[in-house]
């Protein structure tokens, strides 16, 4: 957003140890360009641990979901199953670990926290300013679903290979009734976990709209919103996301709006930087670009 070319990998050895400390008090480094790089820095590493973090859940559900249906097959008997096939459940861990909210991978990160982005976001933010006023829309981000095409035949020949190397015959009868008392044990099992999470006060995930949004003349479009929220009704749009306190939270952007819920939408859910939303906001609705200005003195 400032024109800067620097990246981490130019930063001295003293500018990187004062980036670490300063993130963990949830403060940005003061020079733009070295807060650039440091913003750059994080969001590739995020991008990186959720690539990781979408293989973990890919090879878990390849596991899971092709074990379950060489049961299905087989009727759900597994008498005298060869040792191999404890192996075949091993990798469902860490997906399973992973959706559960007790494990969130994050690979070589050399000190920088996802917090560290936040603050260095917000600075650069307030040094920029709006795009030019022209339709934006910013696409969804398809994640994990991006891995269908791969995960479905892949779980179809795990699922196969396992039953054939089984020798034991279908019964498909069977295995659908095991299939039934399983879905309704897992919808318990989640279900607790719901209801758990909610008694200890731990944070849900960000409820929102989600992208693809288009941003015009006519206001803020969002697929499950219907109408356009109008530029007159918005009088805020900010960056939110994690900090020291509260590392796991979720990097977004959130618009303010007269009579109604916020709305907040995760910037792992764009496709496009979650920046380019709020400057995109700005072309439309100066004020909003001022007030934050003032805020930030």
């Amino acid at each position: 957003m400032n024109g800067s070319t620097r990246d981490w990998a130019s930063l001295s050895a003293q500018e990187r140890a004062e980036a670490v400390a300063l993130a963990a008090q949830g403060r940005p480094f003061p020079d733009p360009a070295v807060a650039a790089a440091i913003a750059d820095r994080v969001r590739r590493l995020d991008r990186r641990d959720r690539y990781t973090r979408e293989l973990l859940l890919g090879v878990a559900m390849t596991a899971f979901y092709g074990f379950c249906l060489a049961m299905y097959i087989a009727g759900g008997s597994v008498h005298g199953a060869p040792g191999w096939m404890f192996l075949l459940v091993l990798p469902a861990v860490p997906g399973i670990v992973i959706m559960t909210g007790e494990y969130t991978p994050r690979v070589f990160r050399g000190g920088l926290p996802p917090h560290a982005q936040t603050p260095n976001l917000r600075l650069l933010l307030d040094r920029a300013g709006p795009l030019p006023a022209a339709p934006l829309t910013i696409p969804r981000r398809h994640g994990l679903r991006a891995w269908w095409p791969l995960l479905i035949p892949a779980v179809a020949v795990v699922g196969w290979l396992t039953w054939s190397h089984l020798g034991i015959p279908a019964d498909l009868g069977r295995g659908l009734l095991n299939f039934a008392v399983a879905a309704l044990f897992w919808l318990v099992v989640f279900a607790a976990r719901a209801v758990t999470r909610r008694l200890r006060g731990a944070p849900g995930n960000v409820s929102a709209p989600a992208a693809p949004i288009t941003l015009d003349a006519d206001g803020l479009h969002m697929r499950r919103l219907g109408e356009p929220v109008q530029w007159s009704d918005v009088y805020a749009v900010e960056l939110v996301g994690p900090t020291p306190e509260q590392p796991d939270s979720p990097l977004a952007v959130r618009w303010s709006v007269r009579g109604r819920d916020p709305i907040t939408v995760p910037a792992a859910d764009m496709a496009l930087p979650p920046e380019t939303a709020i400057r995109a906001s700005w072309a439309y609705q100066p004020g909003l670009a001022a007030r934050q200005q003032e805020e930030a003195r």
